[in-house]
C-alpha cells in the first residue's frame, strides 16, 4: 500500500510538473508570437512613417517647385509693350530655365503638362519660331495662363481651359511644330523634336 502512495504522489508530482512544463511552453509561444506581432507592427508603422515624410518632403518640393515658377516671372519681367527685343528674350530665357527645371516636381499630370507646353511655346519664341506670334505676346500671355492654372491648382480647382490668346496658340502647336521641324532640317540637322506627352 505505501507503495500505491509513493508511485500515486511519483505520478501526481510528474503530472503536475508536465502541466507546469507545458503551460510554460505554451506562455513561451504565446510571448514570441506577441513579440513578433510588436516586431510587425513596429516595421509597420516605420514603414507608414517613412512613407508619410516622403509624400510630405515631395509635397513641399512640389510647393515650392510653384513658388519658383511664380517667381520666375515676376523676377524676370515679360513686358508686352517698351521692353527692348533682347532684354524680352533674356527675360524668357531665364524663366524657360526655372519651368524646365520645376515642372519635374509637380506631381499632378495635367498642370505638368500645361506647364511643359507653356515652356515649350516659351522655348520656340525665344527662336523666333511662334509664327504671327512676337516673344513679347507669347511671354506676356504665358506669364497670365501660367498665374492662372497655378491659382486653380492652389485652390484645388479643376484646370480651367486657357485665355482667349494662349488657347489660340496652343490651337496652332501643330502648326509651329511643323515650321520649326522645317527649320531644323533646313539646317542640315536630324533631330525630331519630341512630343509634349512624354513629359
Amino acid at each position: 500500500m505505501e507503495w500505491w502512495a509513493i508511485i500515486t504522489v511519483l505520478v501526481g508530482g510528474l503530472i503536475g510538473l508536465s502541466g507546469d512544463f507545458i503551460g510554460r511552453l505554451g506562455a513561451r509561444r504565446e510571448a514570441r508570437i506577441a513579440r513578433e506581432e510588436s516586431l510587425e507592427d513596429a516595421n509597420t508603422a516605420r514603414i507608414q512613417a517613412i512613407e508619410d515624410a516622403d509624400r510630405k518632403e515631395k509635397s513641399a518640393r512640389e510647393v515650392l517647385a510653384i513658388e519658383k515658377i511664380l517667381l520666375a516671372y515676376f523676377d524676370n519681367p515679360i513686358l508686352l509693350l517698351n521692353q527692348p527685343r533682347e532684354e524680352t528674350a533674356v527675360s524668357i530665357g531665364k524663366v524657360v530655365r526655372v519651368l524646365g527645371f520645376e515642372q519635374s516636381f509637380i506631381r499632378d499630370r495635367a498642370l505638368r503638362q500645361r506647364i511643359v507646353e507653356i515652356c515649350h511655346f516659351l522655348d520656340l519664341a525665344t527662336e523666333g519660331n511662334m509664327g504671327e506670334y512676337s516673344p513679347a505676346e507669347v511671354g506676356f500671355l504665358a506669364r497670365n495662363e501660367t498665374r492662372m492654372l497655378l491659382g486653380a491648382w492652389a485652390r484645388g480647382e479643376d484646370l480651367p481651359e486657357s485665355i482667349e490668346g494662349w488657347g489660340e496658340i496652343r490651337r496652332s502647336l501643330p502648326e509651329i511644330a511643323a515650321q520649326w521641324q522645317q527649320q531644323i532640317r533646313d539646317a542640315g540637322l536630324r533631330v525630331t523634336i519630341p512630343p509634349l506627352s512624354v513629359y
